[in-house]
């Protein structure tokens, strides 16, 4: 009877080591399930950049083709569009070949420039993502090739990029070699956009000029800013002092943004408005601080009167 009953007991967990065993194995097949769909997603993802990057190469050599004899833009054309063999190239030789340009007494390496834009942009889907933007928002924007090879905005987004990557190294010299392309675009298009600052794919930054943002500024996607545009600090803090931009935000010519507040999603910010306040999602801030509802015909806007309750607004669920 006791041996039967070592047996019984041996066999029980035997029995129980087996299920929890089995458990495990279902455990980890979920968990390789899940692994596989979650890179099924990112390379369809993947492919989908390279489909509308080639996409977007394609109409940029058929448009540079088109005027390649010309006499004065056809040099140009041949050696920074026909030259290359993607898009990344292109943007690449573009880019590198204006921060090249002896403006200062730092001379950039053109070579150099070129193989860090490539190392930079090859994996970034955000390029691609703003020359669509631009096609797709900008009335002014006739053609691919005007977008990636004449608007200065485009330029001074792509050259903070590859900036960024410099300054995602941490070294000290990484960090003045960000600094010294920053100091470039400043001087090329007067356009001041710190390294560190976080910009969303899908960016349109019209005109451009005397555009200023911040170290700690985070742009979300598909955002639209003209020029004049600050988003800056208030002067008393330090560390994280900059605004704090959502989805879809349109920033008006020569408004100020001061200060780690938040702009939410689908917000807009009118010309020449002044914003020391957090915005809600969807809502127009004119003037100091003063917002609009958007649900208000616009013959009989009223300013929205300042609720009691707090706005509060999930930082984590922007996409930067």
């Amino acid at each position: 009877m006791h041996t039967g009953r070592l047996w019984l007991l041996s066999t029980s967990f035997a029995s129980s080591g087996a299920f929890v065993g089995s458990r495990y194995c279902v455990r980890r097949q979920q968990g390789s399930l899940f692994s596989s769909l979650g890179c099924v997603r990112e390379t369809s993802v993947r492919e989908e950049r390279v489909t509308r990057d080639e996409r977007l190469f394609r109409d940029l050599v058929s448009e540079a083709e088109a005027i390649e004899h010309s006499t004065l833009l056809g040099p140009a054309i041949r050696a920074q569009i026909l030259g290359e063999s993607s898009l990344v190239g292109v943007i690449s030789e573009v880019i590198s070949a204006r921060l090249a340009r002896a403006t200062s007494g730092i001379m950039l390496p053109r070579d150099l420039l070129k193989k860090a834009c490539v190392r930079s942009l090859i994996d970034d889907e955000r390029p691609g993502q703003d020359i669509m933007a631009i096609l797709d928002r900008d009335p002014a924007a006739i053609s691919c090739l005007q977008t990636v090879m004449f608007f200065k905005g485009f330029h001074a987004v792509q050259a903070q990029r590859v900036a960024a990557s410099f300054w995602a190294m941490g070294s000290m010299s990484s960090k003045h070699v960000a600094l010294a392309i920053q100091n470039r675009v400043s001087e090329l298009w007067a356009v001041d956009i710190h390294p560190a600052a976080q910009l969303g794919g899908g960016l349109l930054v019209d005109h451009a000029t005397s555009v200023v943002i911040g170290e700690t500024a985070k742009i979300g996607s598909n955002c639209t800013i003209l020029h004049g545009v600050t988003l800056g600090g208030t002067g008393k803090e330090r560390g994280d002092r900059h605004p704090k931009i959502g989805n879809n935000v349109v920033l008006g010519a020569g408004a100020t943004v001061l200060g780690n507040i938040i702009v939410g999603d689908g917000a807009t910010i009118g010309s020449q408005a002044v914003v020391t306040k957090e915005v809600p999602p969807g809502m127009t801030c004119v003037g100091l601080n003063k917002l609009l509802d958007p649900n208000i015909s616009f013959n009989r806007r009223e300013t929205v009167k300042k609720r009691e309750e707090t706005w509060q607004y999930e930082v984590a669920g922007y996409e930067i």
